[in-house]
C-alpha cells in the first residue's frame, strides 16, 4: 500500500514524466531526418526500380560499373542481355542497371554545369597561395655573412675530440 501511494506522490510531482522531455528532441531529430534524407531517397529508388522494370529491348543502359550498353534480351526475370559493343554481350544482373542513358547524361550535365562556378573559386586560391609564398620569402631574414658554416664548427670540434683521445 506504501507502494502505491509513493508512486502517486511521484506521478503528481511530475519528475517521473521529466524523462520524456529528454526524449522529445531526440525524436524530433529523427523525425527530420526522415523526412528530409530517407523519405525523398526511398522515393528515388523506388522510381528508378520501376524504370528498370519497364525496360525493354533496344533501350540504351548505363550499368553500375558506368558502361554503356543496349539491351538486347529481356527473357528472364533476373538479367538482362546487354550489347557493349558490337557482337560483345553480356549477362547483367537488373539490379545492376543503373538507368537509362539519357537520363544518368542528363543528370550528368547538370552536374558539369554546377561546377564551373567551383572552378573559378578554385582559380582564386592560387593568387592567394602565391601572395602567402611572398609573404613569407620577404619575412625570411638573409643569413649573416660573419656567421661561420656549421661544416667547420662540426670538423672543428672533431678535431678537438682527436687531440684529446691522444692526450688521454
Amino acid at each position: 500500500m506504501l507502494t502505491i501511494h509513493s508512486n502517486l506522490a511521484l506521478l503528481a510531482d511530475g519528475s517521473a514524466a521529466g524523462g520524456l522531455g529528454g526524449l522529445l528532441p531526440i525524436i524530433l531529430m529523427f523525425a527530420v531526418i526522415y523526412f528530409i534524407v530517407l523519405r525523398p531517397m526511398s522515393k528515388q529508388e523506388k522510381e528508378r526500380k520501376k524504370r528498370v522494370e519497364s525496360l525493354k529491348k533496344g533501350d540504351e543502359v548505363v550499368l553500375q560499373g558506368g558502361i554503356l550498353g543496349k539491351i538486347t534480351n529481356t527473357d528472364d526475370a533476373k538479367y538482362f542481355m546487354v550489347e557493349i559493343a558490337e557482337r560483345v554481350r553480356v549477362k547483367v544482373l537488373k539490379s545492376k542497371v543503373e538507368d537509362l542513358q539519357e537520363n544518368v547524361l542528363k543528370a550528368e550535365k547538370d552536374v558539369a554545369k554546377a561546377k564551373p562556378e567551383a572552378k573559378d573559386a578554385k582559380k582564386d586560391e592560387p593568387e592567394a597561395k602565391d601572395a602567402k609564398t611572398e609573404a613569407k620569402t620577404e619575412a625570411k631574414p638573409e643569413p649573416k655573412k660573419d656567421a661561420k658554416p656549421k661544416k667547420d664548427e662540426a670538423a672543428e670540434g672533431s678535431n678537438d675530440d682527436k687531440d684529446a683521445r691522444k692526450g688521454a
